[in-house]
This record gives structure tokens, sequence and C-alpha cells, in this order.
């Protein structure tokens, strides 16, 4: 076993002079704010760093930087996109897929949440709105975490993809349980084991019924996969339990995130919120604005797949980096004010949904779900405030960045 000294002694000689070392684990919850506090603070230290949290990894903190390992999958992998798991057991498609095979999933998958796609499901998203938000405003209060962002992105998801979107009432839970397991004890992990199985078992009943009848359906994801081929050979039951799991992972619990921090944002911020019910037209830029101001995601991992310099720090082939989204996203130097919420921000070119080839296939659904959900509950309740005396509490940046609660109340019309 490596002692503290021979792992400082090793550190030394991967590291080059002028590059600082920290320890940062950034799994743990905190007060709402203090992992963009944190990122801030890194980034304007350093433009890189070497943690040596785990094995030991690169941290990239600057825009640039960034954006241009995202662009260059030839020398970051996304083989592994955890920096503290170098070799994962399980990989997941097309997500930890390199090109040139990533673009022939990508490409199969990602026609089905183009937005001409997302405009046909439009409407029904605008009524699974009104229909939450018409259960919640004579209540007067609600978790907005628990009684609406998780509901509504999952609702219109299994719409999008052809089943009940009723069974928002399994997902919902598998995908809480799920993502409170990463840096959990081992009662959480177990649970997160368990959601993991529930989710690919409700997909293997769905495919079952899809491969017994395996005639195209109109408006059915799995009915698509099912007749799909790739390099002119069909797609395994395995294959595709990997793709509709993933999608669920990738895309529930992220937008829950985003519509947390955001109608945090305008609870707090009524003027904000009186343009975009004046100025409703607005809300696209407002919810652009959210994803880079509030991104969920602290930092994205790659693996390096051949040695390079990269901005002065000698990388090595299997060596894990990390790009500090959270931090990119503020940066001063590509943004003016970074840190302030502008309703109607131009050229908002912001990393919330990653970049280069791997960048986000579901972005249209996400925008479009958040979109709606402004749109929607402006016009129901268009004052809230935040009921909490204690402060809000986030989830770690281990995972997806997401409060934990958001207690929102409002007078109700007698």
């Amino acid at each position: 076993m490596t002692s503290p000294a021979e792992e400082q002694t090793e550190i030394s000689q991967r590291v080059p002079t002028g590059c600082p070392v920290i320890h940062l684990d950034a799994s743990a919850p905190l007060e709402a704010g203090a992992h963009w506090a944190k990122a801030n603070e890194l980034r304007e230290a350093s433009p890189a760093f070497f943690n040596s949290h785990a094995q030991g990894y690169w941290m990239f903190t600057r825009y640039d930087e960034v954006r241009e390992m995202y662009q260059h999958p030839e020398i970051f992998s996304s083989e592994s996109i955890t920096p503290w798991e170098p070799d994962p057991v399980y990989r997941f498609v097309p997500t930890q897929i390199d090109p040139p095979d990533h673009a022939k999933y990508r490409q199969l998958i990602s026609r089905w949440f183009a937005p001409n796609a997302i405009n046909r499901i439009t409407p029904e998203a605008h009524e699974i709105g009104r229909r939450l938000v018409a259960d919640l405003a004579s209540k007067g209060a609600c978790d907005f975490v628990t009684d609406f962002a998780m509901r509504l992105p999952t609702e219109i998801f299994l719409t999008i993809i052809g089943v009940p979107n009723s069974d928002a009432d399994l997902f919902v839970p598998w995908v809480e349980e799920f993502f409170a397991g990463f840096g959990g004890d081992l009662e959480q992990q177990a649970a997160m084991g368990a959601a993991l199985g529930g989710i690919r078992g409700y997909w293997e009943d769905v495919l079952a019924d899809r491969r017994q009848d395996p005639a195209p359906r109109e408006d059915d994801f799995v009915s698509l996969l099912v007749n799909s081929t790739v390099d002119d050979e069909p797609l395994g039951d395995a294959l595709i339990l990997d793709i509709l799991t993933v999608l669920v992972l990738a895309g529930l619990d992220t937008t829950r995130g985003q519509l947390g921090y955001l109608f945090r944002h305008l609870a707090e911020n009524p003027a904000d919120r009186q343009r975009l019910i004046a100025e409703p037209e607005l809300i696209p830029t407002a919810v652009e604005e959210s994803l880079r101001m509030y991104t969920i995601i602290f930092g994205d991992g790659r693996k390096v797949a051949q040695d390079t310099d990269f901005h002065g720090c000698p990388l090595s082939k299997g060596d894990m980096v990390y790009g500090l989204v959270s931090g990119a996203n503020r940066d001063p130097r590509i943004y003016e004010n970074p840190d302030e919420f502008v309703v109607d921000r131009k050229a908002n070119n912001h990393l919330g949904f990653a970049g280069g080839p791997h960048r986000c296939l579901g972005a249209h659904l996400a925008r479009r779900v958040m979109q709606v959900a402004v749109e929607e509950w402006l016009k129901v309740i268009p004052d809230f405030t935040i009921a909490s005396e204690t402060p809000l509490m986030e989830r770690g940046g281990g995972a997806m960045m997401t409060l934990l609660s958001l207690p929102l109340t409002w007078e109700v019309a007698s």
C-alpha cells in the first residue's frame, strides 16, 4: 500500500511546477450555490489543477479548455466519464462509445429527439404541464422538486418514448433512488442497485411485448429500436436495454435539477418573473441563461487516449481529466457579468449540454420541458416565494447537482 509520503512524491514527479495540487471531493451535499462558488474560486486561481482525490486526475477550470476537451474525442475518450472510476465495469451506449462507432448509435437515437419530434409532442407536453399546475394551484404550497420538477420531465419523456406517462409513478422513485446512491451509505447503494434493476426490468417487459409483435408502431421508440439495424445487424436485447436505461438516467434527473434551480431563481427574483410574464417570448432565452448560470454538471470526466501535452499539463494515456463545466459556464473571459442572470442574454454558447460529438442528444427535449414548465406555471401561479427558514441544500457534484427540496408558497384566491 502506498504511503501518503510516497503518493506526494509520485504526484510531484507527474505534475509540472506551477500546476497546483488540490484535494477536492465534490460529492458531499452542500448549501445551495456552494458548488458554483467553489468552481468560481478554482477557475480564477488557475486554469488547471491536479486533484489528488481517488486515484488522482487533472482538472481544467476555464471555458476554452473545457470546450477543447469536448471537441477532441481522439484525445479525450468517453470510455470513462467519471474521473474517480477510470475503468468502469459497465459502459452506457452511446454515452461511453467513442467515434466513429458513436455516430452510428447517435444517429439512430437522435432523430427521435430532433426538433420536429419534440414539436410533435409539444401540445401534449403543455397538457401535462397544465394538469400538474392545476393539481397544485389550490393548495397554496408545494415542494416544487418532488411535486413538479420530478414529475413533469418524466411524464413528457414517457410520452415521447411511447409508453403510458402514468408510469411516472414508477420512474420517479427509481431515478431518485439511483442518484441518491452516488456517495451514499451501503443502504443507499443497495437501493441504487434495486432502482437500476427496476428500470431495466420495466424495459425488459416493454421489449418482450415489442418482440412478440414486431410490426413497426407509430410514435413508439422501442418499436423503432426493434426494427433498426447498425452495420446491417439488428440490435440485440442487451443493447436496446442499455440505450433505454441511459436515456432515463441521462434525461430525467438532469431536467429535474435544472427546473429546481430555475424556479428557485424565479422565486427569489420577482423582477425577472414579472418580465417573463409580460414578455413570454423571452422564456426560451431565460431557459438558456438558466442552463448556463445554474448548470447542474459540476464537472465532466474523460479518459486520456494518447499521451499529449494539454496547456502545459503532461497527460499520459490512461489518465483521467475533469472539465469543470460549472466554472466554465461562468468564465468572465467569455461572459460579461457571468454571475448575473440576464433574462435576454445574447450569444449564450454555454456548455450546459456538454459539447463536441457527445453533446447531449436530449437538449431539444430538455429545453422544451423547461419552457413548458415556466409558461404553464406563471399563467396560474405568477407570484410565489420560498417557504423555508433553513438554507436549501443541494446534492453534491458526484452525480448531477440538484436541490434536494424547494418548498414554495403562494396566495390562493378565496
